[in-house]
């Protein structure tokens, strides 16, 4: 079995540098195009199963990146920032000293005011992918998500530990892959 994490192409929201989790920030004209540019150089790639976040950004792109039917999956959303969200970090700043501190105190357990920590994010998506994996018996299975939730497979799959959430920087319309084994798994792409 073969597992394709796709990133959504860029956001409005990349390009101003907002904290846009759970929000709902459509593709940016370049999203659109590298969402476009993903199809054709993958064209030839066949998914038993394609599997997508519901927020706009992720579902627009595996539309454009395959023909195949789309299963929306609510557990693949990304991590929610709360009152954070809509926000850069300079005016988190201003507007929340007192919560940056603490952030950056404790960045794996802080809570975001209204959101949810970084274990917490992480817990959830570890246990949505292994309810993916034992539901969808397929040999190329395809996900499409944001940048958070494939650092948290790919530190869970591969590094088989939470503090390696940071090493993996995941680009806009890039495709990992986990290959898996009857032995083991192994990482066999990262932003190809």
């Amino acid at each position: 079995m073969k597992v394709y994490l796709l990133r959504h192409g860029e956001t409005e929201s990349n390009v101003r540098h907002e904290f846009s989790g759970v929000t709902d920030s459509k593709l940016s004209n370049l999203g659109k195009q590298q969402a476009v540019d993903a199809h054709l150089r993958f064209e030839e790639m066949m998914f038993d199963v394609v599997l997508s976040s519901p927020l706009t950004r992720a579902l627009d792109t595996a539309r454009v990146f395959t023909d195949h039917e789309v299963i929306i999956h609510d557990g693949l959303k990304e991590m929610n920032f709360g009152k954070f969200e809509g926000l850069t970090y300079k005016e988190i700043k201003e507007r929340y000293p007192e919560e940056i501190e603490i952030w950056h105190n404790d960045t794996k357990n802080y809570v975001f005011p209204e959101g949810e920590s970084l274990r917490m994010f992480y817990d959830n998506i570890v246990d949505t992918y292994h309810e993916i994996l034992k539901t969808y018996d397929a040999e190329n299975l395809l996900i499409v998500a944001h940048s958070g939730v494939i650092r948290c497979i790919l530190a869970h799959e591969i590094a088989e530990n939470f503090e390696h959430y940071w090493r993996y920087s995941i680009e806009n319309c890039k495709l990992s892959v986990i290959e898996y084994t009857e032995d083991y798994h192994y990482l066999t792409g990262l932003n190809l």
